[in-house]
């Protein structure tokens, strides 16, 4: 029979071009293995009803830390005994640094660490140990290869508790004939590392690059055999990173883990919102403040506008950190409600600190701001704007709200500009002044936008 190198898709007949992936030339002939009868299938555990699995063995998970509490909250309290945990993001942004981090905390906590490079040699991988001042230990082995059969043999050797592969796209296997990066040998190599992983009760780190798409190369075939899917986000000109769950069998996919890239590497933002909001003046022109919601995290953050007369046909929309049509919606619900003309202006709208997000609590923050600047109007830097805006101006409710308030008091913040809540909240969040709208037109008149 014919298989494809890219995809593996099997024929009887050779094929020039692979109907299911596209690639020409793709198909080499492979020896059909004749068919054995199978064996009477041996249980490898016995079989338990639900009742009968008592005992702090089923009732507890088996978890350590990764030396780095914002990896930690990602994975729900740490890493689970025999997990597979796929780690993903842009080239250049920081993935093998970041694995380096989590290695060496591993190792202060008593874990002995196997970390094996397909893409650098041993000489590179030691520069990099240097470069982030990682500390010298007995239990961190590093290893250079593109074998997966050494790979396997260093295990029975060593017997790690952790393991992490650096990446699988640049591993091969031995008697086969599918490159490197195929989708059939990363799905082969994805349940042998499975298998290994389950059956030696070891932690196993994957990296797996991302397509022009921003797909884990696959296609998304890692995403559905791991249990855990990690994807490392941020801007390569700046140093935020941000950590996401995607996916995850042992917790939560609402928990998000924010770092800063320094000289040293990875460093750990534990306050966000400190990180985010700059210290300046009591008030300004063009900078409203809101509170951010990122999965179960909420945070302060800056909404900075700029808005000028336009010398070009076409005015100029640019949005840092916000998407840009969100942008272009909240300007025509603002000259709808407040019949202020923006289509002679050039509009600048960024969030501080790098931030980027999709989350419409802003659409307050935004309008407020972007009004601000508009007709240089003084913002109070102790309130705090949020909510989302609809198309016909009514200030809607947001998730999360208690979470934002606690934040906003912990944050020194005197005053909330918000919705009116279809109930009435504790007694504990009456420290900080409420000012409630239906609408945003009524929001902008109350709060001196509009006269």
């Amino acid at each position: 029979m014919y298989v494809c190198k890219d995809c593996g898709y099997s024929t009887p007949n050779w094929l020039g071009k692979c109907p299911q992936c596209g690639e020409w030339n793709s198909f080499s002939e492979v020896q059909r293995e004749a068919r054995k009868k199978p064996a009477s299938p041996v249980p490898s555990s016995p079989l338990l009803s639900l009742a009968e699995m008592q005992g702090d063995y089923f009732a507890k998970e088996k978890r350590f830390s990764t030396g780095l509490k914002e990896v930690d909250r990602v994975l729900g309290g740490g890493v689970v005994e025999g997990s597979l945990i796929l780690l993903s993001g842009d080239p250049g942004i920081g993935k093998s640094t970041l694995l380096l981090k989590i290695a060496e905390g591993m190792v202060k906590g008593g874990k002995k660490v196997l970390y094996v490079s397909t893409e650098e040699s041993l000489h590179q991988m030691y520069l990099r140990v240097e470069r982030l001042q990682i500390e010298r230990s007995s239990q961190l082995f590093l290893f250079a290869t593109d074998s997966f059969e050494e790979i396997v043999g260093h295990l029975f050797s060593l017997q790690p508790q952790v393991v992490i592969v650096d990446s699988i796209q640049n591993l091969g296997r031995r008697g086969t004939d599918f490159l490197p990066g195929s989708v059939a040998l990363i799905r082969d190599l994805s349940v042998q590392f499975m298998e290994v992983a389950k059956r030696d009760n070891v932690a196993l780190f994957l990296v797996g690059h991302v397509t022009k798409e921003g797909l884990v190369a696959g296609p998304r075939t890692l995403e559905h055999l791991v249990d855990v899917v990690l994807y490392l986000e941020g801007d390569p000109q700046r140093p935020l990173r941000m950590l996401r769950g995607i996916k995850n069998r042992f917790g939560s996919t609402q928990e998000v883990g924010i770092l800063e890239m320094g000289e040293e590497g990875l460093s750990e933002i534990l306050d966000p919102s400190s990180y985010f909001v700059g210290d300046g003046h009591v008030s300004g022109i063009g900078t409203v403040r809101t509170v951010l919601a990122e999965g179960k995290r909420t945070m302060m953050i800056e909404v900075q506008s700029l808005v000028g007369p336009s010398y070009f046909d076409f005015p100029r929309r640019v949005s840092l950190g916000v998407d840009l049509n969100r942008l272009h919606l909240l300007l025509a619900v603002l000259e709808k409600v407040t019949r202020v003309r923006f289509s002679r202006q050039d509009v600048y709208l960024s969030l501080g600190g790098g931030m980027r997000t999709t989350e419409t609590a802003l659409d307050l923050a935004v309008c407020c701001s972007v009004l601000s600047s508009r007709l240089n109007k003084n913002v109070d830097r102790s309130v705090v704007y949020c909510g989302e805006v609809s198309l016909n101006g009514e200030i809607r409710p947001v998730t999360l709200l208690e979470k934002r308030v606690q934040e906003a008091i912990r944050m020194g913040a005197r005053r909330i500009v918000t919705f009116t809540p279809n109930r009435v909240l504790p007694s504990r969040y009456q420290t900080l002044e409420w000012s409630l709208y239906p609408h945003l037109k009524e929001a902008l008149h109350q709060e001196g936008f509009l006269a």
